[in-house]
């Protein structure tokens, strides 16, 4: 029997910081305080500063001279990248996967999919959105290019975190699970035709309602 390795503190602290900053406990802009991190959670600065810089590379974090560590903004522009890059890869991923495990896909797709149904009905929406999160990376699972993969997982906190930022917007949820449901079914019919035009649709509305809130946000600003 393989025993499992216990996690550093290190690792604690990242998994900590790195889910409160996906769920929305920490909010977007929040600044972080090693000390009172540190005093959470029972462990010194160093290992929270480890976590930190950690989370830096991963852009969930930005760490300054003099002013410290704090929970990534984002700009209407930087979200437009994240989304070019999403299509991008995930289109080829997908691509990949339907012409090697399309069966394999399709049912881990309807698996998730159902799930996320349940969870909606429980108005579990936490759930929902890592489920949400799940669906897209079975795309990378089933593509089998660790190059695809490890660049998508990169990135794969930072837009979690978007997603949780935007499942406040009305409506938004509702229409992020149709096109779920519609992504699954265009994979099992394998046609990735529907399916590269359904996910240029559903990553686009990413991208025009983050610009819509900002817009609004703005808007009540400068009253």
């Amino acid at each position: 029997m393989m025993l499992t390795r216990p996690k550093s503190l290190r690792e604690l602290a990242l998994e900590h910081l790195r889910n409160r900053i996906i769920d929305g406990t920490l909010k977007m802009g929040q600044i972080l305080s090693e000390r009172s991190i540190s005093e959470e959670l029972g462990v010194s600065k160093s290992p929270v500063r480890e976590a930190l810089a950690q989370l830096r590379d991963e852009g969930l974090v930005s760490i300054e001279p003099q002013k410290g560590a704090r929970v990534f903004t984002l700009s209407k522009s930087e979200v437009a990248q994240i989304c070019d890059f999403r299509q991008a890869i995930e289109t080829a991923a997908f691509e990949i996967a339907l012409a090697r495990n399309p069966k394999a896909l399709a049912k881990d797709m309807a698996r998730v999919v159902k799930d996320m149904a349940a969870a909606r009905k429980a108005d579990n929406e936490t759930k929902y959105l890592a489920l949400d999160t799940t669906f897209h990376q079975l795309i990378f699972q089933h593509c089998g290019n660790d190059y695809l993969s490890a660049s998508y997982s990169r990135y794969v906190g930072k837009i979690a975190a978007l997603r949780t930022h935007l499942a406040n917007l009305p409506q938004h949820t509702a229409l992020s699970f149709d096109e779920h449901v519609q992504l699954a079914d265009a994979v099992r019919d394998g046609d990735m035709t529907v399916v590269r035009d359904l996910l240029a649709e559903h990553i686009d509305r990413t991208r025009q309602a983050y610009s819509i809130a900002e817009d609004a946000k703005d808007a009540e600003h400068s009253k």
